[in-house]
């Protein structure tokens, strides 16, 4: 029987999504276990770690060998934990004996230097420059009237702010609308910036016009994965939309998750032949680009901007996306979620040994 683990540096996270796949994954020859990156004894090379039992469907420790294949869900902060899992991961990454099913995508800006250099995808990249100091806001601020920070790793809408002009001196506050903070001085922008990139490095983009005309912050999201053949689908498409007076729609911050088609049914005929081709144009060329430029994948959550004047913008590309529009799904398409990883398991496996 296979052996699939599925690694994460909290234990809980992604439970209820592991227990589901974990359910299915008899009828595949498939065990799953669960693991952290620093359940791993160094010297043995031993995991301590939660195997399922699929006869009472419940989780029990147990100790077994690192597995041939892995599914990393490994979300990095700044803490201690993180800063000694990574490298652990990174070695595993580098082990021949143990095949990922995706290698993860380095940070935002990155991606988005990548983007920008394709023929078709960069007309869909908003314009995007590293945050190194002061001179970059005041710059990005001469041409916009307002501009967003991005941690280049970070998720869920956190790290995320906003600064605007505001008279003779510019605003600044979270992606969640609160904290404002005025600046009216340079030393005082040299400090906050300085504060920011303290936590890690960061992006400026300016800020799109992405909003419901009830004022909410939205955003499209697509779930993309591989199949049992290796070739990417679309899984899932939905809405999200965050509270007005927010910057961001993601769920961690509290947006709620509507479907793809109401939304879409809102907009002019001729608007909606637009935006679905540039859609439609993403979804087809952006999958196989990004594994060219970064290396293998499993899946793709996509986040897409639409603005009031109809254009679509590439807002991320996470390799590790959240599980939350499955909820807005009918059963046979969560199925497909959840078996995905363990059909796309097989199709490595039998790779792996044609080699």
């Amino acid at each position: 029987m296979l052996s699939l683990g599925f690694v994460a540096l909290d234990k809980q996270q992604d439970r209820p999504y592991c227990t589901e796949l974990a359910k299915r994954a008899g009828r595949f020859g498939i065990s799953v276990c669960r693991f952290s990156p620093l359940d791993i004894d160094p010297q043995t090379e031993q995991v301590h770690g939660l195997v399922f039992q699929p006869e009472t469907n419940e989780w029990t420790p147990a100790m077994f060998a690192i597995p041939p294949f892995l599914y990393d869900r490994c979300f990095y902060g700044s803490d201690d934990r993180s800063k000694k899992a990574k490298p652990i991961m990174q070695w595993l990454k580098q082990r021949p004996d143990v095949t990922f099913l995706g290698y993860g995508l380095p940070g935002k800006g990155e991606v988005y230097e990548a983007l920008a250099a394709h023929p078709l995808l960069s007309a869909y990249v908003p314009p995007t420059s590293p945050l190194e100091g002061a001179e970059d806001v005041l710059h990005c601020l001469r041409r916009q009237q307002a501009i967003i920070a991005k941690p280049v790793h970070g998720s869920g809408g956190r790290g995320i702010f906003v600064m605007r002009k505001q008279g003779a001196a510019l605003s600044s506050e979270d992606g969640w609308g609160q904290n404002q903070t005025i600046i009216t001085r340079r030393n005082e922008l040299e400090r906050f910036v300085s504060s920011l990139n303290r936590c890690g490095r960061y992006v400026l983009q300016p800020l799109l016009r992405l909003s419901t005309p009830a004022g909410e912050p939205f955003d499209l999201r697509f779930l993309l994965q591989k199949n049992e053949a290796g070739e990417w689908r679309e899984r899932a498409r939905a809405v999200r939309v965050g509270r007005a007076g927010a910057w961001v729609a993601n769920v961690r911050a509290g947006a709620d998750i509507r479907p793809f088609s109401d939304w879409l049914d809102r907009l002019t005929i001729p608007r909606r032949a637009v935006v679905m081709d540039g859609i439609e144009t993403i979804i087809r060329a952006l999958p196989a680009y990004m594994e060219e430029r970064f290396g293998p994948l499993f899946e793709i959550g996509l986040d897409l901007g639409v603005d009031d004047k109809g254009a679509v913008w590439i807002l991320d590309v996470n390799s590790k996306p959240g599980r939350k529009i499955i909820s807005v799904l009918p059963p046979e398409q969560q199925d497909c979620i959840y078996e995905a990883p363990l059909r796309y398991c097989l199709f490595l496996a039998r790779e792996v040994n044609q080699r």
